[in-house]
This record gives structure tokens, sequence and C-alpha cells, in this order.
């Protein structure tokens, strides 16, 4: 750019100085000025420059003074323009050229010089005809020409004429001319120093002269005896190998060089060509044969250069040698570039034989003619095994039989005509299996169009095949996929045009897919709006419109019209698709027909409706819970009932089932209900109950509550639904029944006693009565003197009689309560528990009173009468709820395990315990005020008709324990 401004006419300095100065009236700033500044230093030149450089800097200083001296305003103006003088001091640095270039017509010279294609070029014949010191022309002259033969660039100093007429001394740099691949040292000669000539030429004056024409040729000649001495030798060459003639003729040794000694052109060859060079050239010596050698030779630079090397005798009249003359060529170039040559090429074939593809070529007629290593690597082909006798390609061994005629002909054909050759078959490897592999070829031609070779590359395509089939079949099933799902799939363009409507879309609006006269998006287009239902098109339209503006996602119910007239409920939906950079490519949708859904949520909505105001209606308390038992749902009813809503008694560190149960339960029905209600949570079991509720107003009422589980088709719990009825009125009716039946059965107890004293009575009175008098009789007949023995024995056989009928008086009553075994059966006796405990829960419900059961697992089955030891429970469990009524803990636990070969129950209380534990068994003993003291007697009877033991015992530090054993084997059964 800088270089196109100095291009630039000088009316720019005028141009950019008004468009500073209107800058720095307008911005009230003087960094306007900085655009004429510029200019300045653009064409400012010699004195005007330096000139410039000088204001810059004074000025600098001055703002540095000022700033330094004058505080406040006068140091703010100085700093701004401080900083102008040193921007426009930046732009002078990157706008004014190198002064040492500028006048330098050395550096002129160069630049044109390298500008010349043929190294010095035209310079030689006219810039340096004058400028250049006579002496040293040829100099120049020889060095360009070496430049030239070698490719090597060659510098040498050169007098060149001054202004004045002076000379000075300078060098020149020859560059070859062409192009040259490959890095060179250049080779530096300096034709001033003093060269030393032999004295006399001898008889090597034709040898000389002969040196002296290749001199003229390209620069580098010499000439020695026949005995190898040097009589003359190039400059050039003497300043290329820093050795003068004397050093070149050294003696090393005794010996003459032709003899086998050393001289001292010796040491300016390699250590490892030195041999080589001394023994050819004195075989060449004796026998006269061309001097024809290549080795490295040491340049004063230090480095050692191929040289080419050759030297041939001149002879007299007679034929004998008088002198050799020869040449040395500088083939480093060459030598450099044979080398870079041969890198490359081997590059080259690393480069293609690890190249992830398979090379080969053939010749113009398409013969084999160069495999690389993959090819062979992969498929175990060689040059050999692919040729057959005739030198033509065979394919047999490398082709898949179904692809070899196809191969061949199309090779064939490309060879014939040229056409390009491309083709995909299976091909065989190395392992004999076959994958897919796709084979292009070009062939390469001459100037003329002819084919000289064939170049083609085959490259493993199997996977590429086989997942563009994968691909394929995915996109079938896709389509049918799409073509199959229950559902409307469409898509848009980004304007909003449809161009894709799957095949249950198409067959839902009756499309005629044969109709070609009009476009598939006009058609699809015609067809969607026929099938809007005219009450929901102008609302869809505008939805859609919205959402392709906006990109937003399209959600939105409509009726479409069927190919059958039809409306139907569609729940329609799309999506935009987005490239990377966030355009909308296209909008995919999706409508649902959700026509039957409607309409059976709508029948849902009415049955929901239908099924409330009947829970509503209902004359019970309503509720539901989640599976693990909290509240979800209260009916109105039960919400009046108590007071509050579902969530009025929530609290932190608490569930509202916990709050629920401990707000609205009587505290004496509680840990009934938890442990119920817990049970059933845990194992699914129906949950019913009676217990107190509290109303909204405080008062308890007795309820019955029930809940079963709700199960899904797989049996889990979804919901817990419960009922509860108040049952207020019929508690107390029951309380008050039970306490009249318990009136009439004392009643009933005290009459039937009376009546079984006095028949009792009536009938052991008599047989009674007849002793007493027949023992009066009998006392009688024996005070008489003498004795009466035999009415006395007639009385005692009386009495014996009315005894025995005394007797079976006795054993009449005693057979009211003797047992027997006739229905026994074996009969599980925690079950025989669980019944008496609840035929007895309704009286412990009354007492308020708990019943905690603990039954050992596992228990075996005994030969019971199962209603002789049900009768034996009840009557224990009664016992211990009548024995607890005066007091506070009011909990009976009844626990049966087994014990050795005995079931061992036991029924504890926290009662006032028995004052006389043994004698509460005997018959019309009762401790109770109303009891006749028949009744653990009665039981005490039935165990022991079964094998077993009754008997009680006072627990601490309050209550009795009644337990009784049974055998897992009773005698009887053993009998059996």
């Amino acid at each position: 750019m800088i270089a196109a401004l100095h291009r630039t006419p000088p009316a720019l300095m005028l141009v950019t100085l008004a468009i500073g100065l209107a800058a720095c009236w307008s911005a009230g700033s003087p960094f306007g000025i900085l655009a004429p500044i510029g200019a300045l230093f653009l064409y400012a030149r010699g004195y005007w420059l330096l000139s410039l450089w000088g204001g810059l800097l004074i000025a600098l200083a001055g703002t540095v003074l000022a700033a330094m001296l004058y505080p406040g305003t006068i140091r703010d103006e100085a700093l701004s323009l401080g900083a102008l003088v040193a921007v426009a001091g930046c732009i002078g640095l990157l706008l004014v050229p190198d002064p040492l270039r500028r006048g330098s017509r050395l550096a002129a010279l160069h630049r044109r010089a390298a500008r010349q294609p043929d190294g010095l070029g035209g310079y030689a014949d006219r810039a340096l005809d004058g400028a250049v010191h006579p002496d040293d022309r040829p100099a120049i002259a020889q060095a360009a020409a070496y430049a030239f033969w070698t490719g090597v660039p060659q510098v040498t100093s050169y007098r060149q004429r001054e202004p004045d007429g002076s000379y000075r001394w300078t060098e020149l740099r020859a560059e070859p001319g062409y192009g040259v691949s490959v890095d060179v040292d250049a080779m530096v000669s300096r034709p001033c120093d003093r060269w030393t000539v032999a004295e006399s030429l001898g008889a090597t004056v034709a040898a000389v002269k002969a040196a002296k024409v290749i001199e003229s040729l390209h620069g580098k000649a010499w000439a020695f005896d026949a005995m190898g001495k040097f009589t003359y030798v190039t400059p050039a060459a003497q300043v290329a190998i820093d050795m003068a003639l004397e050093d070149l003729n050294r003696r090393l040794g005794d010996r003459e060089f032709i003899d086998g000694g050393e001289a001292g052109w010796m040491r300016g060859v390699h250590p490892d060509d030195v041999d080589k060079a001394a023994s050819t050239l004195r075989h060449c010596l004796k026998t006269g044969e061309p001097w024809n050698i290549e080795y490295r030779m040491l340049r004063a630079t230090g480095h050692y250069v191929w040289h080419r090397i050759s030297a041939r005798p001149t002879r007299d009249d007679e034929g004998r040698i008088t002198g050799w003359f020869g040449t040395s060529i500088d083939i480093d170039v060459y030598k450099k570039t044979e080398a870079a040559l041969r890198a490359r090429e081997q590059h080259l074939e690393q480069l293609i034989d690890t190249v992830p593809a398979m090379i080969w070529s053939m010749t113009e007629k398409g013969h084999p003619a160069y495999l690389n290593k993959r090819i062979m690597e992969v498929t175990g082909a060689t040059r050999e095994t692919i040729m057959a006798p005739d030198g033509s390609l065979s394919l047999k061994k490398m082709i898949h039989p179904n692809f070899l005629d196809l191969a061949e002909q199309t090779f064939a054909k490309s060879v014939a005509t040229g056409a390009p050759y491309n083709i995909k078959y299976l091909q065989r490897r190395a392992d004999g299996a076959y994958r897919w592999t796709e084979t292009r070829a070009e062939a390469l031609r001459d100037e003329t169009g002819k084919i000289v070779r064939w170049y083609g590359v085959s490259v493993d395509i199997h996977d590429l095949i086989v997942t563009q089939t994968e691909l394929h079949l995915r996109k079938q099933e896709l389509t049918r996929l799409v073509d199959l799902v229950p559902s409307h799939i469409w898509r848009l363009t980004p304007a909003g045009e449809p161009n894709f409507f799957n095949r249950r879309f198409i067959d839902f609006l009756g499309l005629d897919e044969s109709d070609l006269e009009t476009s598939r998006t006009e058609r699809y287009a015609a067809a969607l709006n026929a099938a809007i239902h005219p009450d929901d098109a102008v609302r869809l339209w505008a939805e859609l419109k919205h959402c392709l503006l906006t990109g937003l996602p399209f959600s939105m119910r409509y009726r479409l019209r069927r190919h059958d007239g039809v409306y139907r409920w569609m729940d329609g939906r799309a999506e935009p698709l987005r490239d990377e950079d966030g355009s909308i490519i296209q909008w995919h949708g999706l409508s649902h027909d959700i026509d039957d859904q409607l309409r059976g949520e709508e029948a849902l909505r009415e049955s929901e409706r239908s099924l409330r105001q009947l829970v509503e209606t209902l004359p019970a308390l309503i509720y539901c819970a989640a599976p693990n038992g909290e509240p979800i749902y209260r009916s109105e009813k039960l919400r009046e009932f108590l007071g509050f809503g579902l969530g009025d008694k929530d609290e932190d560190g608490r569930t509202r089932l916990a709050g629920t149960l401990e707000a609205i339960i009587h505290p004496d029905d509680l840990p009934d209900v938890k442990e119920k209600y817990g049970l059933s949570l845990a194992t699914g079991s129906p949950y019913a109950m009676k217990h107190r509720l509290r109303r909204a107003d405080g008062v308890f009422r007795w309820v019955e509550t029930r809940t079963a589980a709700m199960r899904n088709g797989e049996g889990e719990i979804v919901q817990w639904n419960g009922i509860s009825f108040e049952i207020e009125d019929q508690v107390r009716a029951q309380e008050a029944l039970t306490l009249t039946q318990e009136r009439l059965a004392r009643a009933a107890q005290a009459a039937s006693l009376a009546e079984l004293s006095a028949s009792i009575a009536h009938e052991v009175n008599q047989p009674l009565a007849a002793v007493v008098a027949n023992s009066h009789a009998c006392q009688r007949w024996l005070t008489l003197d003498p004795p009466n023995l035999e009415r006395a024995q007639k009385t005692v056989e009386r009495i014996i009689r009315d005894a025995n009928s005394a007797a079976a008086v006795v054993g009449r009553v005693r057979a009211l309560f003797r047992q027997t075994v006739e229905a026994r059966s074996l009969c599980r006796l925690d079950a025989i528990l669980h019944e008496a405990r609840d035929l007895m829960l309704e009286e412990a419900s009354r007492r308020r009173i708990r019943i905690e059961i603990d039954i050992e697992a596992g228990l075996p089955p005994l030969a019971l009468d199962r209603i002789q030891i049900q009768q034996v429970l009840v009557n224990l469990i009664r016992n211990g709820l009548e024995a607890m009524e005066p007091t506070q803990h009011r909990a009976l636990h009844i626990r049966c395990a087994r014990t050795g070969d005995l079931l061992r129950t036991e029924v504890r209380d926290t009662g006032v315990g028995i004052d006389v534990p043994d004698k509460v068994f005997e018959p019309f003993f009762s401790t109770k005020s109303n009891g006749m003291g028949m009744g653990l007697a009665i039981s005490r009877t039935i165990i022991e008709s079964h094998g077993g033991r009754l008997w009680a015992e006072n627990n601490q530090p309050s209550g009795a324990t009644f337990v009784f054993t049974l055998p897992v084997e009773t005698k009887a059964d053993h009998d059996r």
C-alpha cells in the first residue's frame, strides 16, 4: 500500500493538507494535521526530510519541557501536543523508505541485476561498460558464464568508477539466470589478488592455449605437463580452491607425483576421494587416456563441493604427450538436485506405499506396469500374478466372478477409447474375503494427446456400501414407519407451504396422487384449506403465521374434514428444524386424531360429575388416601363433620396422616387405630374398626370406619378408599341392651340357681331323711338288751340304700358339668384365640380396654372341642375385662407359645389381682358381687378333660394371669 502511495502524484499533498485543516477546524483538535504530515514524509527528500525530522524533535522536546514547568491547563495542552508529535513521528517511521538504499548505485544495480532473467544479462553490456574498470571486465564476464554453466551464484569483486572519475572496489553477485530448486552456497572470488604463473610454460604451450580457449567459454581451466605439474591455472579456479600455482605443485614427499608421491593439489580433495583421483590421474599420465572423474573439492569457504573434471593430452608431431589441458565444472547444484530428486522419488514411493489407497499403473496398451505396496498387501496380488502370458491384464484372481466380465469389458473400452475408467465391484482380498472396491483410472497423455500411461487408484468402499445399504434399508423402514404411524405427519417450508404428507394423512384427506397437472405443494395446500373447519380456519392460520414469523413451536386443536365429509378433532403440533446458524430449514408437524379421546374425556367428565354428586349426597363420611395412607380427598360431609379441610392440620416435622389422626381420633382409641391402620397399609388387607371421632364442636361420636385398597392391573395399591358411618345411637342402644342382658342373665342365673338348689334339696332331702330315720332305728335296735341284731342289720341295709340314692342325686348334678370328647376335631389354637378376641371386641371397646395378642408362628393343630375351648377363652377374657374396670391401665395381653410338648396360653390383665388363686376354681366361689362361682370351675373341668391344666398367678405390681396348657398329642389321640 505504501508503494502505491509513493506512486501517487504530489497533488496528494495538497488534498491531504486541505482535508487535515478541515478536520482540525470541525473537530477543534490538531490531530487532523497528521494527514498532511504523512504526505510530507512520503515525498520529502534530503534536506527537507532532515528538516522535518528536526522540527518534530524540537516540538517534542518543547512539549515535554512545558509539561514539566507549567502545571494545569498548559500542561494538559502540552501533553496533547506531545502526543500529536509522537504519533507523527511513528507515521514517519512507517512511511520513510530505508535511507541506505536510497542513493546507493550499487544497491540499484543489484536490484536491476536480480530482475534480469539471465543473471547479469544486459548489465554486463550496458550499465557496466563505462562503470567497471577495463581490467575487471573479463572477471565479471567469466563469473557470469560460470554461474550460467554451474547454477552456482558467483560473488566477485570489481572496481567501479565514481562520478569524480576515481575507482572504488565493490562486489557483484552473478546469478545463473534460471531457477535452481536446491540451496547452494555462492562462490566468492577476488580477482584483485595476485596469482602466480609458471615462469616457463615449456612444452605445455599448446595445453595452455587450449586451456585459455576453455577459459573464454566458462571460466575454469588449467594445464599441466606430462609429469602432472601445473603450468597454468585460471585465476578463478585458484580462487575457488584457495591455492596458488606453487601450492598446487608442492611435493609432499620424496617421490614425484607420477611415481606415487603426493602433490599439493591433493590437499584440496576430499579424503574419501583423494586416492581415486590420484590413481586415475597417474594412470592417464602414463597411458595418455583422457581423464574423466568426479570428486569433492575443498572450496576457499571450507566446504567440499562436487566437481566434474575432464583433461585431455596435447601431442607433438611425433605423437608424444607434451602436456595436458583440462577443466573442472562445479556440479554441486547437479549433485544436490540429483540427491533431492532421489529423496523426492523415495518420498513419493513412500507416500504412494503408505497412502490409504491401492495405486497402480498400466501401459498405454493396458498392460500392468506398477502396483504399490498397499495393493499387494491387501489383495496378495503381484505384477506377475495379474499379468497374462501375453503381457495383458488378467483380473481373474482379483475380482469376484460375478463382476469379472463387466470389469474387463469396461477396462478394454477405456483403453480403446481413452475414456476414464470407473467401476465398483467385489475385490478379492489376501484372506480370501471379498470387499466392495471402487476403481478409477485416468490416461496420461503427451503433448500430441497420445496416451503414454494409465494411472489408477482402487479404494475400499466396503464400509461405505454397507452403510449406504443400511441407510437405504433404514430409509425404507423410516418411510414405512412414517406411513404406518397412527398419526398425520406433515412438513412445511420456511414460508409455510406444505411439501410432504404421510400416507395416513393423504388417505385421511382423500388426495388423488395420480393428478400430475398441479405440483404436490399446490395439491397439499388446496386439500388442507378445504379440510379445515370454517370455525377454526381463521384462528389456525393466524397462529401458524405467528409461529412462522417468530420461530415458536406450533400447538393447537382444530377440526379437519375427513374424505367422507366427517369433521374430526385434531391435536396439531409442529417444531422448526434449524441449521447450524439457527436459520429455519423446514417445519415438521404431527396431527393426532383426538376426536374419540375428546368424546371419551367428555363422557368421563360427565361420569365424574355424577359420581361426585353421588359421593357428596351419600349419608356417610367418605375419604381417600394415597398408598402410604396420606389423606388426599375428603367428602364435603366429612369436611363439615370435622370442621377443617385437607391441609389445615399440616405441620412441619410430621406427616399429614399423623396430624389428622391425632386431631380427630379419641386418645383412648388412637393406639388401636394406628396399629390396625398401619397393619392394613403394610399388608394391603382391609381395615374395619369402631372408634370415636371428634366432631367440629369438640364432641366425640362413635363411628364405624371401613377402608379397602384400590389396585391397578398389576395388583399394586394406587389408592385407599374409606367410609365412616356414625353409630353413636347404635352404640348407646347396644350398651343399654348389653346392660339389660347382663341383668337378665344374672336374674336368670339366680332363678336357675334357686330352682337348682330347690331341686337338689328336694332330691337329696328324702334319702338323707331316710338315712337319719334308719340311723335312729338302728341305734334303738342296738341299745336293746339283748340287742336286736337282725333288726339292726336290716336297718343298716336301709341306710346304705338311702345313701346310694343321695349319691346318685349328686352324680346327676355333676353330670350337668361333665364334658364329652365326641365333638373334638383338629383345630388351630391361634384361630380360636382370634375368634374369642373378636367376640369380646365390642365389650372391650365399650369398656375402653385394648386387647393385644402375641401368638408364636407355626403352632401345630390340636384335637379340641372348639366350642368348649372358645368358652374357656371367652370366660377368661371376660373375667380380665371385669377385673380391670376400676384401673387406669387398660390393656389385656394374650400370649400363646409352645413349651416342649405343650401349648401354653396366658391371659394377663392389669386389674386388682386375686387374694387366693387356688380357691377361685372351687364351685360356687366367686370374687364378684354378682358372680355364681361356677365359670372357672367349669373352665378347669373343660381343660382337664382335654388333658391339660388351668391355674392362676398374681402379677407384679398388679393384675393376675390365668394360664392353661394343652398337650400337643392327647392320650385319646395316642390310643386311637
